[in-house]
């Protein structure tokens, strides 16, 4: 057990405390022998294990106290987590800190306390072992009797620390249980699947191998054959397309696009299935385009994922509601049916991989059932989330995608405000250095769109020669740059006439504290991680100008 300690605040504190569950459990013999032994060991009338919560002192086993919990202020073993390993209080009226403890206080109150605290292996303290007397004890504990105290309260705390990773344990090998149960379910409805489209396939190549028969019948098998050798190839690229997913392979094209265009490309992809179910789609687009960025084939398939999924399992003759809005950076696409609706349990796992619903033998939906967890990983990819909720079976379905909008939408909107707002502000000049092209160009078409006169450089030497006469106000500069990083350029144009005086905001990929506090010591105004969120990033610049301007 590590005694070292970095304190934090106290909601992570209690966060961490409720993390090993033991808050408010029933009483145990591990926990009650403990503490019978350290009372005969020090001859204390009292002893409790105590956990200091959120606004009370709760006690896992006590001994001669009679309560389960007394009020935070009235706590000494708070004040004990606040002392390192131990505290002991020979008697507690004498020490100011407990002027106001009504346990003191009261007639025949505690009068003597000694307490070891009870850190995880972080040290992080959840509470106390602790011993108490109604008189005082002007001696205090012995060497050996700390000893004893810190020892035992060492080795609860281990206790605890097991029993918290056995509970983990079994919550593990639950779920590898129930995964596993779902890989097999998985693979013998995989089976079944590929099994349905072989038999026609079989049949009608034995056909026309075997019989002699006419153009017509040998065009019908043709069909056959090419119809149930696309389902299957259909079905093995759904599975190809989770590997790759999963396995982080997929490669996207990000290009700007109206999501009603991906909207209708879907609808278009299943309306074969939607008109043979005479079921009826109804859309409340938005006016304006929802421009978002990300790859249009994946969207496309995912959005069709989900119309399927609401035309397969609803009546026929059933309605779809396909509802786009936009509010602030996000857009929202709602997918409401009137079918078969789902159970809580199923919406908890609609999700995972090798989840699936109940569903009768004759599988006349069809499917692998991946198509969800295919959906959230690809919408995941593009930054967005996926959720679905029902009033439970035969009340129909609503899946909620949502996405953010594309940077050049926010960069108009904030553009127009600004022009509005700010006009009297005068644009700032901006030298951009990053060696990803793309990038550098993408931000400055962005920052010349907010009105500023921009300078683009892909390296340190050419921003180095450059620079200088542009004199800009504001260098945006990538960390790792090639021959000379963002930090030793960061020093170099400090000490050019031109560039000394501008304000240097760091652009990276790195973007923990440490790489905060490296910047801010390399003379940085801010860092911004990559991809730059440009609402803080124009707030930022907004600020500049506004200093500058003053």
């Amino acid at each position: 057990m590590t005694s070292s300690y970095s304190p934090i605040d106290e909601t992570t504190r209690l966060a961490i405390l409720d993390s090993y569950g033991i808050l408010d459990t029933p009483a145990e013999r591990a926990f009650d022998d403990v503490v019978r032994l350290i009372s005969q060991l020090l001859d204390a009338p009292m002893a409790a294990v105590s956990l200091v919560a959120q606004d009370r002192q709760w006690f896992k086993s006590e001994l001669g106290l009679g309560v389960k919990e007394t009020p935070l202020g009235d706590s000494i073993c708070r004040v004990a987590m606040l002392e390192g390993e131990q505290l002991v209080v020979p008697d507690t009226l004498e020490d100011r800190r407990f002027d106001c403890n009504s346990l003191v206080n009261a007639v025949d109150g505690v009068r003597f306390y000694a307490g070891a605290v009870l850190r995880n292996r972080d040290g992080v303290p959840l509470g106390a072992l602790c011993v108490l007397d109604r008189k005082p004890r002007p001696q205090g504990l012995s060497e050996q009797q700390q000893f004893m105290l810190t020892t035992m309260a060492h080795q609860l705390m281990s206790q605890i620390e097991l029993r918290k990773a056995m509970a983990e344990q079994d919550a593990l090998i639950a779920a590898l249980r129930d995964a596993d149960q779902r890989k097999d379910e998985f693979l013998a409805m995989l089976a079944h699947e590929l099994r349905n489209p072989l038999a026609p396939i079989v049949s009608a190549a034995t056909m026309l191998a075997n019989f002699d028969i006419d153009p017509a019948m040998v065009q019908r098998a043709s069909e056959i054959i090419a119809r149930q050798a696309g389902h299957m190839t259909s079905l093995i690229d759904d599975l190809l397309d989770v590997s790759r997913v999963t396995r982080g392979k997929v490669e996207l094209e990000f290009r700007e696009i109206d999501f009603k265009d991906v909207i209708t490309d879907a609808i278009e992809q299943v309306r074969p299935l939607i008109e043979k179910l005479r079921h009826r789609v109804v859309l409340d687009l938005l006016p304006a385009r929802a421009i978002v960025t990300g790859d249009r084939k994946r969207l496309v398939q995912v959005m069709t994922n989900l119309l399927s999924n609401a035309a397969k399992y609803t009546l026929e003759g059933g309605r779809i509601d396909v509802l786009l809005t936009a509010r602030d950076d996000r857009m929202t696409v709602h997918i409401r049916d009137d079918g078969i609706g789902m159970s809580p349990e199923l919406i908890a796992t609609a999700f995972e991989l090798f989840s699936q619903g109940a569903r009768g033998l004759d599988r006349s939906q069809g499917g692998l059932g991946i198509g969800l967890a295919l959906v959230r990983s690809l919408l995941k990819l593009h930054g967005g989330a996926v959720s679905a909720s029902s009033e439970g079976p035969g009340c129909g379905s609503t899946f909620r995608v949502e996405l953010p909008l594309s940077n050049r939408v926010n960069v108009e909107r904030r553009a127009r405000e600004r022009s509005a707002d700010n006009s009297r502000l005068n644009a700032l000049r901006i030298g951009v250095v990053d060696d990803n092209e793309d990038a550098a160009v993408t931000l400055s078409l962005l920052l010349e769109t907010l009105g500023h006169t921009v300078h683009v450089s892909h390296s340190a030497r050419a921003a180095l020669a450059a620079l200088p006469a542009f004199e800009p106000d504001v260098c945006l500069l990538d960390i790792g740059l090639p021959e000379m990083n963002g930090y030793e350029l960061a020093a170099a144009l400090r000490q050019r006439a031109g560039t000394g005086q501008a304000i240097l905001i760091a652009v990276t990929g790195y973007a923990q504290d440490k790489d905060r506090e490296r910047a801010r010591a390399a003379g940085f105004h801010d860092l911004f991680a990559k991809p730059v969120d440009l609402d803080m990033l124009g707030a930022a610049l907004l600020q500049i100008e506004r200093r500058r301007d003053d």
